[in-house]
C-alpha cells in the first residue's frame, strides 16, 4: 500500500472528539490486584492482602478503558503514551464508573510505519458518590502494517 497522499482521518472519526461515553461499571477486585502485584513483584505492605487497598497500577486491568470508543482510521496499534492521575487510593470490591472520551485525533508522517494516526483518550473513574478516584490517558499510534519501511512486499 503505498503512503497516502491526504490525511485518512474523516469527519465522522473527528467527531468522536469530546463524545464522552455512556458510563461502564468496574470493579476493583482483589484477584486482579493479586495478579499485578505478582507479575510486578511488588511486596509493598500498603497493597498486602487484607488492607483493602489496591496498588494504583491495577487501573491497567480495569475494563471500560482504553479503546473503548476510539477511531480506528489504520489496522494497526502500538500503545506509545499513557499516563495515570489518582485522586484516592482504590479499594477492593469498590465499583466505579468509568466514563471515556477522545481528546485528539492527529496524523503523523514519516517514521517506520510511514503515515501513521495518533489518536489520545482518556477515561475518568468515579466512585459511588460521584466522587473522581482516577484517570487514564492514552495515547495509541494507528498504523498499517503493509506502509512498514524495509518491507519486501510493498
Amino acid at each position: 500500500m503505498a503512503i497516502p497522499e491526504h490525511s485518512l482521518i474523516t469527519d465522522e472519526h473527528r467527531a468522536a472528539i469530546g463524545r464522552k461515553s455512556d458510563p461502564v461499571t468496574v470493579t476493583i477486585r482483589e484477584e486482579d490486584a493479586r495478579r499485578m502485584r505478582d507479575v510486578l513483584g511488588d511486596a509493598d505492605p500498603r497493597y498486602a492482602d487484607g488492607t483493602g487497598i489496591a496498588p494504583p497500577y491495577v487501573i491497567a486491568m480495569l475494563g471500560g478503558g482504553p479503546r473503548r470508543g476510539m477511531p480506528q482510521v489504520l489496522p494497526g496499534g502500538l500503545l506509545t503514551q499513557q499516563e495515570w492521575r489518582f485522586t484516592r487510593p482504590f479499594r477492593i470490591g469498590e465499583q466505579l464508573q468509568a466514563i471515556s472520551q477522545v481528546y485528539d485525533i492527529r496524523d503523523r508522517l514519516g517514521g517506520r510505519y510511514g503515515y501513521s494516526v495518533l489518536v489520545t483518550q482518556g477515561t475518568d473513574y468515579y466512585d459511588a458518590e460521584g466522587n473522581h478516584v482516577a484517570a487514564a490517558m492514552i495515547t495509541i499510534t494507528q498504523f498499517d502494517p503493509k506502509m512498514a519501511s524495509g518491507r519486501s512486499d510493498e
